[in-house]
């Protein structure tokens, strides 16, 4: 019986804590810094993909402009729209928004309603310390502040999951968060896209789950 509980507790991992003491920015120039120093272990590669982990990071309050569903919706088909974002890009040039120069290239937020992978509310924008914007918005877009919060990163340079050989099946970012010992609490997923990479394929990705 004891020879079962030292056996028990030698294979308990407990999540590990934030790697900064403060909560820290989302700040692209980092991570793409990191990969290019070989700063990331690598978890899996094949051809076309590099999966990284990327640690377990706090991350303090911050504002975005988003184009949001307000409704919840769920997976697949009706995120189409809102992934769109042709129309946000013209209207962030025509307004000169202002956008932290580290800032990733988009984020996408999944807030979801009861569980991951159901129904939620869907946002895609990017970071923005312009909330005067709030008084001029047109409806299809928001200002947004998000509660800091704890996640388990891994960083994914590849294709986007439509396309060919994207590797993106096996991130697998909720068994790689309980094997580090991380509760994914089911309250958001977000993708950073810190470097957008048309010619090669080798866009920078950086998967996040909201863990306890």
């Amino acid at each position: 019986m004891i020879v079962a509980l030292v056996i028990g507790l030698r294979a308990y991992t407990a999540c590990p804590e934030p790697m900064a003491d403060s909560d820290q920015p989302l700040a692209s120039k980092t991570v793409l810094q990191a990969i290019e120093k070989n700063d990331l272990q690598i978890l899996e590669s094949g051809t076309t993909f590099t999966i990284y982990d990327a640690g377990v990071k706090r991350y303090g309050e911050f504002t975005a402009l988003v184009q949001s569903s307000n409704e919840p919706i769920s997976l697949g088909a009706e995120m189409r729209p809102y992934m769109d974002t042709q129309r946000f890009w013209a209207f962030v040039r025509n307004n000169e928004v202002n956008i932290p120069d580290d800032s990733p290239q988009e984020i996408y937020v999944y807030n979801w309603i009861e569980k991951a992978q159901g129904r939620m509310i869907f946002d895609v924008g990017v970071r923005t310390q312009d909330k005067e914007l709030k008084k001029s918005l047109p409806n299809w877009l928001q200002i947004k502040t998000y509660k800091p919060m704890k996640f388990a990163s891994l960083v994914y340079v590849g294709p986007f999951p439509h396309q060919e050989d994207s590797g993106w099946e096996k991130i697998r970012w909720e068994d790689r968060a309980k094997e580090k010992g991380c509760v994914y609490d089911e309250r958001m997923y977000r993708e950073l896209y810190h470097r957008f990479d048309f010619d090669r394929n080798q866009h920078v990705t950086e998967i996040q789950i909201s863990v306890e």
